[in-house]
């Protein structure tokens, strides 16, 4: 990029090893981190191509890069600049008040204004994190204080899907829980009748049996749970209504995520003859863990 039209753009720049650094005061006092009350007077940027890659301050680092094929020597950097910033501000409060409203507690780090949130199911321990841009993914993982490789799972996953803290927890042990080898498995239902107040899971048939006559209210939480045997590797299904007869589900096994979509329940094919589609599987193959 051209050096003096990054000039013209009221950036200060400098070479040192064929890396293009640039900094940018900012004057108008607008650029404020609302934790720590700090005006910040400056950003740094690395240049890259036709790119302004944000490496500092803190609350700027991992940033969307500014585009500068689109700039001309008139724009105002600085109005950009804190555009970005407020834009994050925007989604911190919104991200924010989507984990309490799911009884969550937030975290956000006053330095780097990066939000995150952890949370426990069994053995499982989940730090999540959110982008610049508002988007969630799973940062990291431990088993029993081990940290489990990520590496080449998917661990992104948009949050206004969830409905409660269970139904993303339970989300996460479906993606998660065969990177473990054989993780403790969630409460089951067992054959002996459970002690008053335990919590345990529930099988369908035993609804079935004492509400098949019932309906189930347009707005109350559906969530279900399954765990599959396909040619001798465990998978998990998940499934949680989102509203109406819509639902998300997710299909995980040891490699992370199988499959994960949003659908209708009248066009659902049924748990079984998912997986066999997915997994190319004969139907008779697939063996419910019970």
């Amino acid at each position: 990029m051209d050096r003096a039209f990054l000039e013209g753009l009221g950036l200060r720049v400098s070479e040192s090893e064929g890396v293009v650094e640039a900094e940018l005061e900012l004057s108008s006092g607008l650029a404020l981190n609302p934790l720590t009350r700090q005006v910040l007077s400056a950003v740094h940027f690395t240049v890259l191509g036709d790119r302004l890659l944000y490496v500092g301050p803190p609350e700027f680092v991992g940033a969307q890069p500014i585009n500068l094929a689109f700039l001309t020597g008139s724009t105002r950097l600085e109005d950009l600049v804190v555009q970005t910033l407020n834009d994050h501000l925007y989604q911190l409060e919104r991200r924010s008040n989507e984990l309490s409203a799911l009884g969550i507690n937030p975290k956000v780090d006053p330095a780097t204004l990066q939000l995150s949130v952890e949370l426990e199911r069994g053995r499982f321990k989940f730090t999540l994190g959110a982008s610049r841009a508002g988007q969630f993914r799973v940062a990291r993982c431990l088993l029993d204080d081990h940290e489990l490789s990520l590496s080449g799972a998917a661990t992104s996953f948009e949050l206004s899907e969830f409905r409660d803290r269970s139904a993303l927890e339970d989300f996460l042990y479906a993606m998660f829980g065969d990177l473990a080898g054989s993780p403790t498995p969630p409460p089951r239902a067992s054959d002996e009748a459970p002690a008053i107040g335990e919590d345990v899971a529930i099988p369908m048939s035993a609804l079935f049996q004492a509400f098949g006559d019932a309906t189930v209210p347009p707005r109350a939480i559906m969530e279900f749970f399954c765990e599959l045997k396909v040619s001798g590797e465990t998978v998990r299904f998940a499934a949680a209504r989102v509203q109406g007869r819509t639902f998300r589900g997710l299909l995980a096994g040891a490699a992370g995520k199988i499959w994960a979509d949003r659908f209708e329940l009248d066009e659902f094919p049924g748990i079984r003859a998912l997986v066999s589609e997915l997994m190319k599987t004969p139907i008779e193959e697939i063996e419910v863990v019970e």
